[in-house]
């Protein structure tokens, strides 16, 4: 038998998955994305990458190309376009204030606000807030990933900023995990994250909890009880609390 023709073989197939998978990741961060967002006040909506022609089609912004035809009802279009929906903005030319306002829809903030005016609110930001604050309503787990400086604290800070407003309440807890971090100093986190939720729940605002570097602790068993099961040892997390939210970010797998 030919050890070293089959070790080759295995190395083949595996770099092939791993060029199918960065090609998969590249076509996604290529393609163009269109979003419909229902506002918090349950009433209006905002459009994000949306681009509908007068005949209905679903068009790519960048390519000019037809994503699907006939999306939209003639009917539809004109409804919407009397109310003022621009169908056919380029949510790259935005500036930061029209940013701002339009996450402070989705958001349900009544009043728009910078709460950093060093932070860069890119196009890719305003769509992982937008991502990540559904998921929050929906109640699905949120990890983020990336490199150590990449920006992860800066955006959730920024996101929670938005709500709490100028000169509003302390809404966010930042707990840096280490490879000594224990199951002790987690449930003494939430428990600090549940005593502010308390206060908060009153203003209608989210209360954020970001372990910073989840995966570099023995106790992630307990991050993931936390987080997938909203519990800590066992306990059920903020009976009553309904804007208690939990973040873990981890930096990226290497070989």
């Amino acid at each position: 038998m030919d050890d070293d023709g089959d070790d080759n073989h295995g190395e083949e197939e595996a770099t092939a998955a791993e060029v199918s998978q960065l090609s998969l990741r590249r076509h996604w961060e290529t393609s163009s994305h269109p979003y419909i967002f229902f506002n918090q006040d349950r009433i209006t909506m905002t459009f994000v990458g949306f681009h509908i022609d007068q005949n209905g089609n679903l068009i790519d912004p960048d390519l000019r190309v037809i994503i699907q035809p006939n999306l939209m009802s003639r009917h539809l279009r004109t409804g919407l376009y009397v109310q003022k929906v621009d169908l056919e903005t380029n949510y790259e030319s935005w500036s930061k204030g029209e940013k701002i306002e339009k996450l402070c829809g989705v958001m349900g903030v009544e009043w728009p606000y910078d709460p950093d005016d060093s932070y860069e609110l890119t196009t890719d930001n305003l769509k992982k807030i937008l991502a990540i604050h559904m998921r929050f309503r929906c109640g699905i787990p949120v990890i983020i990933m990336g490199e150590t400086g990449c920006g992860k604290t800066c955006l959730i800070r920024y996101m929670c900023g938005l709500q709490s407003g100028p000169g509003g309440p302390k809404n966010m807890l930042l707990m840096k995990v280490h490879g000594g971090t224990t199951y002790k100093d987690i449930e003494k986190k939430v428990e600090q994250a549940e005593k502010m939720a308390r206060d908060n729940e009153k203003l209608n605002i989210d209360t954020v909890l970001f372990f910073d570097e989840a995966n570099t602790t023995d106790a992630l068993g307990m991050i993931k009880e936390v987080m997938v099961d909203r519990r800590v040892n066992g306990r059920k997390i903020g009976e009553g609390l309904k804007r208690l939210q939990f973040i873990a970010a981890c930096n990226p797998y290497r070989k």
